[in-house]
């Protein structure tokens, strides 16, 4: 694994010049792509569940529909393919990036034209959209982790996390929202037009991937597994566990705040609004601000704002919900995706640190794909439990473990290399 110059815990700002300039560049491009990949993401986790079960679909069937997030918790297990195969078309990423985005956009038009047809079929076309998006997004990230230069990796974060949130706001918000005026067959040709247009702006970028110094064919296909490779080297596995937990912790603290409020008694209007707008929004606030926040006070301080933003959050979520106060939970969930988002970001510019080496793209899978795939399944577990521990102590022990995960994730974070 390469090293880069150690300077503690900030986070050098970066020079304005022709590379500045280069980098810029390059967040267009991979933003781009992270507005279609949280498109597809808000429409798989929020928007089609939410259409399919005001169509008549029972809850039970409508919560299989979550499945379709399968591919992206395990798509670690296939990206060392990404890693090691060089498509014949383009460049060795963008070679995957655009087949895959383009494979995605006719699916969803096939889709435009399948109204009514077997729910068993359209999930199938959805697994496979979610394959493709999965897979492009190992690209992408590998991508990322090649031509972003070090001092620019929070930009990055902070860029990926505004491009996923406007993304969601399509997703889970205007998909919902303009579902009943413009129909089925207009609103996933819009999806699919969408995902070919996002797609246009990273093909700028091939000069600047066939820049890039080869890895060698020895580098190429490095043997192990990236996951064994990550668990055989101490470091790393420590990491990767710390990791784990911190998303274990912070992405059921974000994500079953929606059954809070339907216990508090909100229409499930008021909490699609506030799901599908306010809280992309507040990512995206979080991105804005979290840029000369990690400049300004390095990744550790960040870590320190925002876990201060999410134990308030938890406070006026507890607060509301005993209170039954609408505005204070509604606000508390606000403020809590917006702490989330706060922490995955100063977590996300060390795992582009993190994953520098022969396989940066498995390896930046790894890292997330774990985290992500563990969290999912406390999430679940979670949610059953609540019925048996209840909101208030649900949120306590939310707020002990919050603090946990920042005494143990605060040196990893802190670490240059």
């Amino acid at each position: 694994m390469s090293s880069e110059p150690a300077s503690g815990d900030t986070v050098a700002r970066p020079q304005p010049g022709t590379a500045d300039r280069g980098q810029v560049l390059t967040l267009a491009g991979l933003s781009a792509l992270y507005v279609g990949f949280g498109m597809t993401m808000g429409v798989i986790q929020g928007g089609f569940p939410t259409v399919m079960r005001a169509a008549g679909m029972s809850i039970g069937s409508a919560g299989w529909l979550f499945a379709l997030y399968l591919p992206f918790g395990v798509a670690f297990l296939w990206s060392p393919l990404v890693d090691r195969w060089k498509p014949p078309v383009l460049t060795p990423r963008i070679g995957w990036i655009v087949p895959l985005q383009i494979l995605a956009a006719l699916v969803v038009g096939a889709v435009a034209f399948m109204e009514g047809a077997p729910i068993a079929l359209l999930f199938a076309l959805g697994f496979l959209v979610a394959c493709a998006m999965a897979t492009m997004d190992i690209a992408l990230d590998g991508l990322a982790v090649d031509l972003v230069e070090p001092s620019w990796r929070p930009n990055t974060a902070a860029a990926k996390l505004a491009a996923l949130s406007i993304g969601a706001m399509i997703g889970t918000g205007a998909f919902v929202a303009l579902f009943q005026s413009m129909g089925w067959r207009l609103i996933f040709l819009c999806l699919a037009a969408g995902l070919l247009l996002l797609a246009l702006p990273v093909l700028s970028l091939i000069p600047a991937e066939r820049a890039l110094p080869s890895r060698g064919e020895g580098a190429a296909s490095s043997g192990k597994a990236s996951l064994t490779r990550i668990l055989a080297e101490p470091r790393q596995r420590k990491r990767l566990i710390l990791l784990t937990f911190a998303c274990c912790v912070i992405f059921p603290l974000s994500g079953l705040n929606r059954l809070m409020l339907v216990d508090l008694g909100l229409p499930v209007g008021t909490i699609g609004w506030v799901v599908g707008t306010m809280g992309p929004v507040a990512m995206f606030v979080t991105a804005l601000v979290s840029m000369p926040l990690m400049h300004r006070m390095g990744l550790a301080g960040a870590l320190v704002a925002f876990t201060a933003l999410g134990l308030l959050a938890l406070a006026a979520m507890a607060a509301g919900f005993r209170a039954v106060s609408p505005a204070a939970a509604i606000t508390g969930t606000i403020l809590a995706g917006a702490a989330v988002s706060g922490i995955y970001v100063a977590l996300t510019a060390r795992i582009l640190g993190w994953a520098v080496g022969r396989q940066p793209a498995t390896d930046y899978a790894v890292f997330y794909g774990i985290g992500r795939l563990a969290s999912t399944i406390v999430m679940i577990a979670a949610a059953q439990f609540i019925a048996h521990l209840g909101w208030l102590l649900f949120y306590g022990l939310g707020a002990l473990a919050l603090v946990a995960v920042f005494g143990l994730v605060r040196g990893p974070v802190s670490e240059e290399t």
